[in-house]
């Protein structure tokens, strides 16, 4: 889904890497975003453990753990990077390891790795520099892989959040053409920038794309217990995001109780240059 907002006073515009109050918001409830939020297809694990040089996983915005956890699972070694506190002592409750940083900032300490991975993150980091820094910790060889994924919401229920959020919040900013667009529209600008910021570093090889679709049926309470989890409604008060998830239930409510959503997980991915 599309990050629906940077919260009110720090709106999102082409560089979410630059928000850092909404980037660093999600640990408000960390617990219901380890429950709420999709894993990932084991396809993609898959794909990206057969395609590195080895099994030792950076993973970027490790969050909860829910990707390193599916890595973990897959007998990979995962050390995590997360800027905010609260969701890496979740993580750690999960046996995940984590280090607190953002990860422009993050000190390696010479350690390499053969895939830096990021699940859901990547926008949150700047995209040159985030590059950079991974072309200094991949071997030779190594993957950096990216993913995202790309739900359609029903119509019906992007026109109830916007309805609610200019109701309820009138200032928060939202632009609903985001959410009407098909939703790998709306993404296609955030890969570019992803696929750029690699291209930029002269340390790998020519990204590639990688498109892993499914699909998911959420009740009305699965729904609404993800919804706060996007960003912008992690930082609206609780009586405005009440009303909020409100309508919403009631559109899903006109859809029988349930809402069945198409995903796409994309991963951006590109191996370290032996020379880099």
């Amino acid at each position: 889904m599309p990050t629906l907002s940077q919260g009110r006073s720090d709106s999102p515009g082409p560089e979410p890497h630059r928000h850092r109050r909404t980037a660093e918001s999600f640990g408000v409830d960390a617990e219901r975003y380890d429950r709420a939020r999709p894993p990932y297809p084991q396809a993609l694990i898959d794909r990206i453990i057969a395609a590195s040089p080895g099994r030792h996983v950076l993973d970027v915005g490790a969050g909860t753990g829910i990707e390193a956890r599916q890595f973990q699972a897959a007998g990979c070694t995962v050390l995590g990077v997360e800027p905010d506190e609260r969701m890496a002592a979740f993580a750690r409750r999960a046996l995940i390891e984590v280090e607190v940083a953002r990860f422009e900032d993050w000190q390696p300490h010479g350690r390499r790795f053969d895939a830096v991975i990021a699940g859901t993150a990547w926008h949150w980091v700047d995209p040159v520099a985030g590059a950079a820094k991974a072309a200094r910790v991949l071997r030779p060889g190594g993957r950096l892989a990216p993913f995202h994924h790309v739900p359609q919401l029903p119509v019906e229920v992007v026109d109830a959040l916007t309805e609610a959020l200019r109701r309820i919040a009138p200032d928060f900013p939202f632009d609903p053409g985001l959410l009407r667009e098909t939703a790998m529209d709306a993404y296609r600008p955030l890969f570019a920038r992803i696929t750029d910021g690699i291209r930029r570093t002269g340390g790998f090889t020519e990204p590639e794309q990688w498109d892993f679709t499914w699909q998911r049926t959420y009740t009305r309470d699965e729904w609404l217990d993800q919804l706060p989890t996007f960003g912008g409604l992690t930082r609206l008060p609780p009586h405005e995001l009440a009303q909020v998830l409100d309508s919403v239930g009631a559109a899903i409510d006109t859809l029988g109780g349930h809402a069945t959503l198409p995903y796409t997980t994309v991963v951006i991915t590109s191996t370290r240059s032996p020379t880099a």
